[in-house]
């Protein structure tokens, strides 16, 4: 046996393996290299936890140090019960003053950099280590972890020594922003863009451990700091992004409103289905009161978002998936995507295919229209209907092609109850199909008319209803029930005629066909502080009141078609 063995065997049976800082090595060379690189970081010392308990106990009481080391230990012990299920250091007041006091508490060292900064270095890793950010947190706990940080941003000098600083030493002088309000921003983009040289080092010379709130904070920082790029940016990482904040729950819903209000901020969001999906998944439907305090964090405009991005998923999903038109014939699909933005509500009657299917589409399908469908009582198993409230109409389509449009008046009494399971027998209880309908048209060309039915609908819509394609419709304020007169189909305009606007002097001006948004010039105004005026419902005008300084709200403004007035403001 050599001599290095021997030596090997003695240091392998003085150190137990939570003691033995180094691994075991067949060279010197190694070893001392380790040696020096351990002493120079100054992270290596391992404090043993019933050391630790032992120095919190004798402290609890005594509440003073008497010696350094037992200040040491109880430093980097703030967080460790003082007994089983008892309460920590960081969640007593008193004694946490104790522990930072200038005459028994480690402020006693504090002239003496190479034995403060002992101490210095435990109260660095309580900071990291006791959680505050968490709901659970007491408030003397997040109120002492307040302080402790502000401590350590005042001490930071202190840890100078004249002569030799370890490399932790230095990395915390030159990170002081640790101890700020956004302590994690000065590493999200690099994190961001997939750089963590510096992070890591950060980490492993502070002992940042991995389930530190630090970590935790740092996927909320690369949130704020992506919605700082540009939209085509931003929407690059949001896949990214949504898969950090599934594994963090405390984070999850402060980083999707962030997420969401900048999306929703573009003139012309596009839908985006990752967003779509994790929105609904974490929140529930936008447009449901029982969600409301989910989607209370976000803008208007971006709940509006998410609610027309589900309702055009479901429009599809009806009548490609649960109807007979399927993928081949689009017809009605397309039709009622053109009037999204006027349904206020949506609710679906499945029958019993649609409800018992195993198939994967159909599961996924039901999980996302939690709390809006009810059982579709029907001889025909393969039916289902779709029921859509649009202003004061509500309107029922069926899965079966040969079924009709049923439209009923909702400041009447409605003779079904879509929350209770509902039938298709004609006037039978609750059933969708009944004689006190406003409306009742059927899905073919050629007839009252009119060459295509689409044409009829959309004209019926209008009179009856006023409602319009793309536009935002309102229910009215109820009315006493009358005798519902029979519907009268209007005959076909030969020619639509341009659409006109009329002038705030009075006059009617042509006017290019307004194609825009209503939420896109929301989000725009938001985005640069702009006041918006809709005075259409009472024969006006929409008006954003601004000058026309700004060169780049005057180019969108005349691109969707809006005039200037002088003093008043963009008028259309």
């Amino acid at each position: 046996m050599t001599a290095l063995d021997r030596l090997t065997g003695l240091l392998r049976s003085s150190l137990s393996v939570a003691e033995r800082p180094f691994p075991q090595t067949d060279g010197l060379d190694p070893v001392i290299a380790g040696l020096k690189k351990h002493n120079k970081s100054g992270t290596g010392s391992y404090v043993p936890e019933d050391l630790q308990q032992a120095a919190i106990r004798k402290f609890w009481d005594a509440q003073r140090f008497e010696t350094l080391k037992d200040a040491r230990l109880v430093s980097f012990g703030m967080c460790v019960p003082n007994r089983h299920s008892g309460p920590c250091i960081m969640e007593d007041r008193q004694r946490f003053q104790a522990v930072l006091d200038s005459q028994t508490g480690v402020d006693q060292w504090v002239d003496e950099p190479r034995w403060y900064r002992r101490c210095y270095q435990g109260l660095l890793r309580s900071y990291f280590t006791y959680d505050a950010k968490v709901p659970q947190a007491p408030s003397v706990g997040k109120q002492n972890w307040r302080d402790l940080r502000d401590y350590l941003s005042e001490r930071t000098h202190n840890i100078v020594d004249k002569k030799v600083n370890p490399d932790w030493v230095t990395t915390t002088v030159e990170n002081r922003q640790l101890f700020g309000e956004d302590p994690c921003a000065p590493f999200a983009s690099d994190v961001l863009s997939g750089d963590t040289t510096k992070l890591d080092l950060l980490c492993e010379q502070l002992g940042v451990i991995k389930s530190s709130w630090f970590l935790r904070e740092l996927v909320l920082a690369q949130v704020r700091q992506a919605t700082k790029l540009s939209h085509e940016q931003f929407k690059d990482l949001i896949p990214r992004l949504l898969e950090l904040l599934s594994k963090n729950l405390v984070l999850r819903d402060r980083g999707l409103i962030l997420m969401l209000d900048k999306y929703a901020s573009t003139e012309q969001p596009g839908i985006n289905e990752p967003l779509r999906n994790v929105s609904v998944e974490w929140w529930g439907n936008p447009w449901l009161p029982s969600n409301e305090t989910r989607w209370g964090g976000v803008v208007p405009v971006a709940r509006e978002m998410v609610s027309e991005w589900l309702k055009r998923e479901f429009i599809e999903a009806f009548f490609t998936k649960l109807a007979e038109d399927g993928v081949g014939d689009r017809r009605r699909a397309n039709f009622w995507l053109r009037y999204v933005k006027s349904m206020e509500h949506i609710q679906f009657a499945l029958g019993a295919r649609a409800l018992n299917s195993r198939d994967r589409d159909f599961e996924a399908l039901r999980k996302k229209m939690k709390g809006l469908f009810t059982e579709l009582k029907s001889t025909d198993s393969s039916n289902n209907a779709f029921i859509m409230t649009l202003g004061d109409l509500v309107a029922v389509e069926f899965g079966g092609m040969g079924n009709a449009f049923y439209g009923y008046d909702v400041r009447k009494t409605l003779p079904f109850d879509a929350s209770r399971p509902v039938g298709t027998t004609v006037n039978a209880p609750n059933s969708l199909k009944h004689k006190n309908r406003i409306l009742w048209m059927q899905h073919q060309d050629g007839i009252k008319g009119w060459n295509k039915w689409e044409d009829m609908f959309e004209a019926t819509l209008k009179m009856h209803f006023d409602i319009l394609p793309n536009a935002v419709t309102r229910r009215t304020v109820p009315r006493a029930a009358a005798p519902a007169p029979a519907p009268t189909v209007p005959p076909p305009a030969p020619v639509a005629p341009r659409r006109s606007v009329q002038s705030p002097g009075g006059q009617t001006t042509g006017s290019k066909e307004c194609d825009f948004s209503r939420i896109a010039l929301d989000a725009f105004a938001r985005i640069h502080e702009l006041k918006v005026d809709d005075n259409r419902a009472l024969n006006g005008n929409l008006w954003v009141r601004t000058d026309d300084n700004d060169l780049q709200v005057n180019k969108a403004l005349l691109d969707w078609g809006f005039q200037y007035k002088l003093g008043k403001g963009w008028w259309q």
